[in-house]
């Protein structure tokens, strides 16, 4: 009985695990978040360990931000930045929306999410394994790329391509109305500073989620649990056993009288 319950908490748990893989969570909120999970659902505030699916929509207010993992490992990170509105357009391959605003994104195991786009009203960007931010205001795109390579594509006003270019670690790339490419330029030291500030927020999320040896600290809970259960059967069956070895009163020798 005890293994099977055993086995029932993994089957669950691979269930979750299974769940997490088509879904994004929200991982850190800051100020003023709030998120829509459907379509036709209201706009509610944003809390940590929520589920997206696709269609879902997030807005920061002013001071504020958000952080949506795309798999159980943490290695694909959005961090969505204040005053921006961003819908989950699709989940795997993973595409979404940036109508306002600007976000950082951490792509370290592309093969979770098959492929990660940004789109905006003037550019897609896309990463194949690496660091960018993208932001959109004043009806431009700025891409810039902090790690490896990004391909950036124009949109026009009908939605079609108007070109596209790669981004190397380093350099950026602003796409107006119409999907007109301005020319690459180098990253300043505000740029990389705050893609430092980026990476530093990660590690400290991923070290707040996973133990020393990399195990999910929801397997472990639930281990821990499990073990905390099967201990108590222990003690409770040991207690049991001495209650039943243990003479009654009427067994027991009489103690002399002095």
């Amino acid at each position: 009985m005890k293994k099977f319950l055993f086995l029932f908490v993994l089957f669950c748990f691979s269930l979750f695990m299974s769940a997490f893989a088509q879904m994004a969570k929200i991982i850190e909120v800051k100020g003023d978040v709030q998120v829509k999970k459907a379509a036709k659902s209201a706009w509610e505030k944003a809390r940590i360990d929520t589920f997206l699916d696709k269609q879902s929509e997030i807005k920061t207010g002013a001071s504020s931000e958000c952080s949506l993992s795309f798999d159980e490992e943490l290695k694909n990170i959005l961090t969505i930045k204040e005053n921006s509105e961003v819908k989950i357009e699709n989940l795997k391959p993973a595409g979404i929306s940036l109508p306002q605003g600007r976000v950082f994104s951490l792509i370290d195991d592309i093969a979770k999410v098959e492929k990660f786009e940004i789109r905006t009203p003037t550019a897609i960007a896309g990463v194949r394994g690496t660091g960018e931010s993208v932001e959109f205001s004043s009806n431009c795109a700025n891409v810039k790329c902090f790690e490896n390579n990004v391909y950036v594509q124009g949109l026009g006003s009908q939605g079609n391509s108007t070109g596209q270019q790669g981004v190397s670690g380093g350099f950026g790339v602003q796409v107006c109305e119409g999907g007109t490419f301005g020319k690459q330029f180098t990253l300043s030291g505000e740029d990389l500073s705050q893609w430092e500030e980026f990476l530093g927020n990660v590690d400290g999320l991923r070290d707040n989620s996973f133990t020393g040896d990399g195990e999910n600290d929801a397997l472990n809970n639930a281990l821990d649990e499990r073990r905390f259960d099967y201990g108590n059967d222990k003690l409770e069956d040991r207690r049991r056993d001495e209650e039943n070895r243990r003479p009654s009163s009427s067994d027991s020798p009489t103690r002399p009288e002095k």
